[in-house]
């Protein structure tokens, strides 16, 4: 029975994509849009979810019903997992069907143009805006995604509401069980099995709001259909550093959680008599020994650019003649490694000898909400003396590390995590 249903679905979503590459559609296309909606709907309320998947360490990720994880629109996408938009979303959000006009430049000429929607927050109706054509926000996601450290190699979930929740489970201590509670023994035949009771908890996504602001002159708002392309550049790039800055160093608080300030982050102390603002080989090695060991084959060095000299003077030394290896290395395809796992340089990270100034991450134990639908909107009136427009740009996301502490090892001492901070050194 459910084998017939899932065929039935399969069938009607494609119909609906049929009807999605249609544009406008007209009264009739729209009636029957509505009614395979409202079928398709039916359907999936009347199959079984499907399980959570099982992350490393334990952690479960959301998946949406009948949708396996990286399948389709709207399912958990693995950090191997294609992200550009219409990977995550579809085709399925507002669409611009006039080819005469771009949408920025109907945006900026303050004239109403039947493809323009207005759109209202959850929270703050006020907000307003319009909601940038599919065509539009995907090539500002793109540009964004290209631009970006940690969203191409974390795990990211599509959101279609302003919260979501996902399972996933205790760290806790190997030195007493596995993922909060899991525990197994040898027994003999007829012996009484240990229970086993693993502890799980809820991850809540909750979009927050990223607004970013343009100023430009009139004159090149009035020639946006030659500058269009400079606007999405613009638009995109901004998104992905702020993302970026806010995935690593967020708060929580009206802000992702970075991963500098989340409660797993592991700090290694600095070397005694270490001077300040010094990177030691010795510093990165005991960086590495408290790195999960699942999470090594994953991880990456985010450092920020202020230690390239000192990287690049660091080395080993090899035997009593004096020689010295590098301990940062260029392979073949021009990428640093160190340890042999890659560098990437950045500025928005900490300055050397901050801690934060060097960190080793798996990003794969990173989760980002990113929600449907960014908003577009202009004034004149904040630069009206100086003849300028302002352009506002919102878009939704949370991110937050599948971890809620640091794991401690079945020695019941040593503690390891996928996210590694060198300490302050001045």
């Amino acid at each position: 029975m459910h084998e017939q249903a899932k065929l039935e679905l399969n069938i009607l979503r494609q119909k609906k994509q049929l009807l999605d590459s249609k544009r406008p559609l007209n009264s009739e296309q729209k009636r029957i849009y509505n009614e395979i909606n409202d079928m398709i709907h039916e359907l999936e309320e009347s199959l079984p979810a499907a399980p959570p998947v099982t992350l490393q360490n334990g952690s479960l990720g959301h998946q949406p019903a009948t949708r396996p994880a990286g399948s389709g629109p709207l399912a958990l996408k693995r950090p191997g997992d294609g992200k550009e938009y219409r990977d995550l979303f579809g085709p399925k959000a507002a669409q611009w069907t006039d080819e005469s006009v771009d949408f920025f430049a109907a945006v900026f000429s303050g004239r109403h143009h039947p493809d323009l929607q207005n759109t209202m927050t959850e929270s703050v109706p006020s907000d307003g805006g319009f909601l940038v054509p599919v065509e539009y926000s995907e090539r500002i996601h793109n540009v964004a995604l290209e631009n970006e450290l940690v969203m191409p190699r974390c795990f990211v979930q599509p959101m279609v509401s302003n919260e979501i929740k996902i399972p996933a489970m205790e760290i806790g201590s190997h030195g007493s069980n596995l993922m909060g509670g899991f525990t197994a023994s040898y027994t003999d035949e007829l012996g009484t099995i240990s229970e086993a009771n693993p502890k799980s908890r809820g991850m809540t996504l909750i979009a927050k709001k990223l607004t970013g602001l343009i100023r430009m002159s009139n004159e090149l708002a009035a020639d946006i259909p030659g500058g269009s392309d400079q606007v999405i550049n613009l638009c995109g790039k901004g998104l992905g550093w702020y993302r970026d800055k806010f995935f690593l160093k967020g708060s929580g608080v009206g802000q992702p959680l970075g991963i500098l300030k989340a409660p797993c982050l592991i700090e290694v102390d600095p070397e005694s008599g270490q001077e300040s603002g010094t990177i030691v080989y010795e510093n990165l090695t005991q960086m590495m020994s408290r790195m999960y060991a699942g999470s090594f084959q994953n991880s990456v060095w985010v450092c920020h650019q202020s230690t390239i000299p000192q990287l690049l003077q660091l080395s080993m030394a090899v035997g009593t003649g004096g020689d010295h290896i590098p301990v940062m290395r260029e392979g073949s395809n021009g990428q640093f490694t160190i340890l042999t796992r890659p560098v990437i340089f950045t500025e928005k990270t900490e300055t050397l000898g901050s801690e934060g100034d060097i960190v080793l991450a798996d990003f794969s134990q990173y989760v980002v909400g990113l929600r449907q639908g960014m908003r577009f909107d202009t004034s004149i009136h904040v630069g009206f003396a100086t003849d300028e427009l302002l352009a506002r740009l919102i878009e939704r996301h949370d991110g937050q590390p599948l971890w809620n502490e640091a794991l401690t090892l079945e020695d019941g001492t040593t503690t390891v995590s996928p996210f590694v901070v060198l300490g302050e050194r001045g």
